[in-house]
């Protein structure tokens, strides 16, 4: 595949209806989301699950195998402690590096909700991304002075070219027509001019995802902690590349249908993390109810309401298999020290009759899905 002479002037159909109807949707559901207050604890509960989801897309396109356990057990790990066997060094500091790329894009922006893109910014992430990882011939944050290719395709040559386009690049990006568009068309473009541009040496292309994420953070869209793009290029890799290389080559001059890919794995995105807002408002719903309910029944206050209070509040978020809550193998037998089996089946009885918990074989599980007849 031939080189591609790298332009700025590639049609954008941004009042396209196609175009226009994502866009509107993607604003809607991310003011809905936004809107929604969450407790410190559940809303990083979420910023936790979209970054896991992030880290094994942007680096699962690139090769790694990374699943989200492993990712989780790597960004809980303290700093230097090793997760993975070392034979999996490279893959484990390219999940620490992805996800310290996400905590610092929050954080640049919270400091300064109006910092602008530019080749500092851009030198930063790409740093932050490949520190401590042996790319052959790349120097974080240090734009490349070698011929590189990225699959078939010819990146531009050489570090004095890298150093023109991504000056052209950030000047058409803050003062030509991408200052007047949605944040989200603004992203998805950023993204496919730094992945075409490959300005660094190795990890271009999780440096073209962070930048997009700093956009769409900055224009609101994903201050939930919504980074799952890069999951949806994952998902649809080949897809992806292909949308990449026709873009570049088709002769039609035309990214709209690159923007218009990415703004469906946006839109897939937010109704993810869309879900795991309303879950946590279903949990926190529920043992609202739980209290009323308790309350009505004039029980609020004792010892046995103060029981079957603290066994609902844990059974919102796990289901316990019944025969360790009567045996003493879970934490929650603590509720049942000194007492008789007897209690604990009365107990469970009256949760049954009252439609607040449901046992589903051996488990014990909230009834969450009670909260459905309170949803107009």
């Amino acid at each position: 595949m031939p080189a591609w002479d790298v332009s700025f002037d590639l049609r954008v159909g941004i009042d396209e209806p196609e175009v226009v109807r994502a866009v509107a949707r993607i604003e809607g559901m991310a003011g809905l989301v936004c809107s929604i207050p969450l407790p410190p604890a559940a809303q990083q509960r979420i910023d936790r699950l979209n970054i896991l989801r992030a880290v094994v897309g942007t680096t699962g396109i690139e090769g790694a195998e990374l699943t989200e356990e492993e990712v989780g057990r790597i960004i809980d790990a303290p700093p230097g402690a090793s997760v993975l066997p070392p034979s999996r060094r490279r893959e484990e500091m390219e999940g620490r590096n992805a996800e310290r790329v996400m905590r610092s894009v929050a954080e640049a922006l919270n400091e300064d909700p109006t910092l602008p893109v530019t080749e500092q910014l851009i030198c930063t992430l790409h740093r932050l991304t490949t520190e401590g990882i042996d790319y052959p011939h790349n120097e974080p944050g240090i734009y490349r002075s070698h011929r590189v290719t990225a699959g078939s395709y010819v990146p531009p040559e050489n570090r004095e070219e890298m150093r023109r386009l991504m000056e052209q690049f950030t000047e058409w990006f803050n003062n030509g027509p991408p200052a007047s568009w949605p944040a989200s068309i603004r992203a998805i473009a950023a993204h496919f001019y730094v992945v075409s541009i490959h300005p660094f040496g190795g990890g271009n292309g999780r440096t073209a995802r962070a930048v997009e994420s700093f956009i769409l953070y900055r224009g609101g869209i994903n201050v939930r902690g919504f980074y799952s793009l890069a999951n949806h290029y994952y998902r649809n890799r080949d897809r992806y590349i292909e949308l990449l290389d026709s873009t570049r080559f088709d002769g039609t001059r035309d990214l709209t249908p690159f923007v218009l890919f990415g703004l469906e794995g946006l839109l897939a995105g937010l109704e993810e993390v869309r879900q795991a807002v309303v879950d946590e408002v279903r949990v926190i719903a529920f043992r609202d109810l739980a209290r009323e309910t308790l309350e009505r029944r004039g029980k609020l206050g004792t010892k046995v309401s103060k029981r079957l209070l603290s066994l609902l509040y844990f059974l919102a978020v796990e289901s316990v298999p019944l025969e360790d809550l009567r045996k003493g193998g879970h934490s929650l037998f603590r509720l049942y020290m000194g007492l008789s089996p007897k209690t604990l089946s009365r107990d469970l009885e009256s949760l049954v009759e009252l439609g607040l918990v449901v046992i589903d074989g051996d488990n014990l599980r909230a009834n969450l899905q009670v909260m459905d007849e309170y949803v107009p």
